[in-house]
């Protein structure tokens, strides 16, 4: 225990060096004090019902164990090991309360509140270093004087002796289900076992329905499949079932549950039970008062004792030592704030009308200016302008920080789906995560968990092998994913990489001809081939089971990126392993766009997938193997006529052309266009009616009073030019 307590004391203020002014640690204090509040509640129904001579709530205590539990696992995942230390031993209090091992008048529960409070003075200390020293001291002694105050169980009997239950079915208890029959039986209450049979399709809400019914009256104390004859279409199950009605009351009850109901022990009457015995004296210390238990009311873990001495002379508690003179503050240590979503998203669109109004106003200054007569209203509209726009930069920037969210909040959704995956499929993988405090637009979060969640589960049913077939090729016999996030410029690139046995190009090419999707004749390349993959309808899988085979999945990941103006790309080698990426922009709120015009025509194109802006001569642009080519710093730029692309008349005066390099992940594209016009910031609006649809465009968006221009899908774009630079 000595090495437990140098252990607390040595880390406690790690956090203040490290990590004490980062979003992650201020996201610790936030969920850490909820789980505090959650504890003292609980806590205090817990005082509640040990001072009545009822029965404590098993429900109850085992809440104040998770919280325990959570809250040990929360410190330890930001290194504070001196709170994670505490809740330990705390953990182990409420650990041995529910099973029955520490009494409920044990010492040690009464220190359940100072250790609250403790956790309570350590994370508002957290940031200062010296009051971390002496926060460790008194986690040390904390942990000391819950180790003394902690009994080891008395001596009873066995309960459970003489009582008709199959050894197998209580070998088959938990330790707590276990502790939970005891305990009803020491209360003296019925016993009985639930036989039913369900349909297999259906014995989910069956047994539920079940379930339901005998908690009305009793406790569910386990709940196991049950041998026996059966049809192959149906399944039995036993309940474990106390109560304080008989058993004849409880098959009348469950009739309709078509139910079949054992006892396995009657509970004993009042005159067989023996008289209570009196009570012993007090002890001559009178520190605390001693009772004796009667036959009648024995003492039970998790209970008070209900005898008449017991009731009217209350066991006195240890003294405990107050960490403080001055009453409890009440104040939250965590500053935080949870706020709805779509509470976020109605103060981002009007953030976004006040953007498309500073633009009117800006305008207006504008035209004022350029008449002498007007020209110094102008000049002061203008400075009330750069005003509003400074302020208004401001308030947009906060609140897309406020709605900025780390991608820690998928991998976590993604490890429980894995955990299934794994056992659904009988496959050794391990889950590895990079970049887990890369953060995103919390909307495009949620857009996101989808698509990375088809990319995963097409991982596991058609990349990786068996083990047996992993060991046979040499490899290990545990597969790998990693799944990593980074941010590359304004966009947010998700990496998931695993070592399978990638993706055959020729079963991908004969699915795809079998349904159509390509010609036999048609002459594709390698990356043409793989990005077979996302059509609609293709699956390399014969069969059909419960992840895969249906045609779906792939390609609802490209139009879910697509629809986020992002884009996807796969790579593959066979037998090494295979990678899909998603390129996504950090936020879909307010964005800058270059403003860019075409014949009569004007576009808007996200600033955020611009790299760079270039005037070069029509001699400069090269021609290869029927593309237009840029020598750009010694690299090859393929370009892209913006006219060609939507079948419009450019007006350039056939000596210049301006480039738009645009970039999404790797790849590059150069956007040809007549002019540009300035930056301005919009706010994207999708477009409803018949031309919503149409390919390369992403949306509208306003300009003040120059009315509405359509915004560029850049994702489509540089996708579209990679597949044509590819086919060539």
């Amino acid at each position: 225990m000595a090495a437990r307590r140098s252990k607390a004391k040595s880390a406690a203020k790690k956090p203040a060096q490290d990590s004490s002014k980062s979003k992650a640690y201020g996201e610790f204090i936030s969920e850490a004090e909820e789980i505090l509040e959650r504890l003292r509640q609980d806590l205090a129904d817990l005082a509640d019902q040990r001072t009545s001579a009822n029965e404590v709530e098993p429900d109850l205590v085992n809440r104040i164990f998770r919280s325990a539990h959570s809250l040990k696992g929360l410190a330890g995942m930001f290194g504070l090991e001196g709170i994670g230390d505490l809740a330990h031993h705390m953990e182990d209090v409420l650990d041995g309360l529910r099973l029955g091992r520490i009494s409920m008048e044990a010492p040690a529960v009464d220190l359940l509140d100072s250790a609250v409070d403790l956790f309570t003075a350590s994370l508002a200390d957290l940031d200062n270093p010296e009051l971390q020293e002496q926060q460790a001291g008194h986690i040390a002694e904390m942990i000391q004087r819950i180790d003394s105050a902690v009994e080891p169980p008395a001596e009873r009997p066995d309960e459970l002796a003489g009582l008709p239950i199959d050894p197998a079915l209580l070998r088959a208890l938990t330790e707590y289900e276990e502790h939970r029959l005891r305990e009803n039986v020491r209360r003296n209450r019925h016993v009985a076992l639930v036989d039913s049979t369900f349909e297999i399709i259906a014995f989910e809400e069956g047994l539920s329905e079940l379930s339901t019914a005998i908690r009305e009256v009793g406790e569910v104390v386990s709940t196991l499949p049950s041998p026996g004859d059966a049809p192959e279409s149906q399944i039995r199950f036993s309940l474990l079932v106390a109560t304080e009605i008989s058993t004849e009351q409880l098959m009348s009850r469950l009739d309709l549950c078509s139910a079949n109901v054992r006892e396995l022990r009657r509970a004993s009457t009042a005159a067989e039970l023996t008289p209570p015995a009196a009570p012993a004296p007090a002890s001559s210390s009178g520190t605390e008062s001693s009772v004796q238990p009667s036959a009648e009311a024995p003492e039970i873990p998790g209970t008070t004792v209900a005898t008449p001495a017991a009731l009217d002379a209350p066991v006195q508690r240890p003294e405990l030592r107050s960490e403080s003179p001055d009453i409890e503050s009440l104040r939250s240590i965590s500053e935080t704030v949870r706020v709805d979503i779509r509470k976020l998203d109605e103060l981002m669109n009007l953030v976004g009308e006040l953007v498309i109004q500073r633009n009117a106003i800006a305008n207006v200054a504008s035209r004022l200016m350029s008449d002498s007569g007007t020209a110094r209203m102008g000049a002061e509209l203008s400075k009330t302008h750069k005003l509003l726009d400074r302020k208004l930069k401001e308030l947009q920037a906060g609140v897309l920080d406020v709605r900025m969210v780390p991608m820690r909040q998928i991998f976590e959704k993604l490890s429980r789906v894995v955990r299934r995956l794994r056992r659904d499929h009988e496959k050794e993988v391990e889950l590895e995560f990079k970049g887990a405090d890369t953060e995103l637009d919390k909307l495009i979060v949620e857009q996101l968990v989808d698509p990375l969640m088809h990319v995963v589960r097409n991982a596991f049913d058609h990349a990786i092998e068996s083990a047996s077939d992993r060991v046979a090729a040499g490899k290990p016999s545990e597969a790998t994913i990693l799944i990593q996030a980074f941010q590359r410029g304004n966009h947010v690139v998700i990496e998931v990489r695993d070592d399978g046995c990638g993706i055959d190009p020729h079963a991908v090419r004969a699915s795809a001809e079998a349904r159509g999707l390509v010609d036999p004749e048609d002459m594709l390349s390698h990356k043409e081939t793989l990005d077979l993959i996302f059509s609609p309808g293709l699956s390399t899988r014969e069969e059909v089971n419960g992840t895969s085979g249906r045609g779906v999945g792939m390609d609802v990941v490209r139009s879910n990126l697509a629809a986020l103006g992002g884009m996807v790309d796969v790579t593959s080698s066979v037998g090494e392993g295979s990678a899909v990426t998603l390129t996504v922009p950090i936020t879909l709120a307010i964005i800058q766009a270059l403003i860019v015009g075409v014949g009569e025509h004007r576009f808007a194109i996200p600033l955020n997938s611009v790299l760079e802006t270039l005037l070069v001569e029509n001699s400069e642009i090269q021609h290869s193997e029927g593309r237009e080519i840029l020598n750009l710093r010694g690299d090859a730029l393929l370009l892209v006529r913006l006219a060609d692309e939507f079948d419009l008349d450019a007006q350039s005066d056939g000596s210049k052309q301006y480039v738009v390099v645009l970039g999404m992940g790797e790849q590059r594209v150069g956007l040809l266009v007549d002019r540009l016009q300035g930056q301005q910031d919009t706010v994207i609006k999708p477009i409803k009616g018949p031309v919503r649809q149409i390919p390369g465009i992403a949306g509208a968006t306003e300009l003040g009073d120059q009315g509405a221009v359509l915004v560029v899908d850049v994702s489509h774009i540089v996708s579209e030019s990679s597949r044509r630079r590819e086919a060539a």
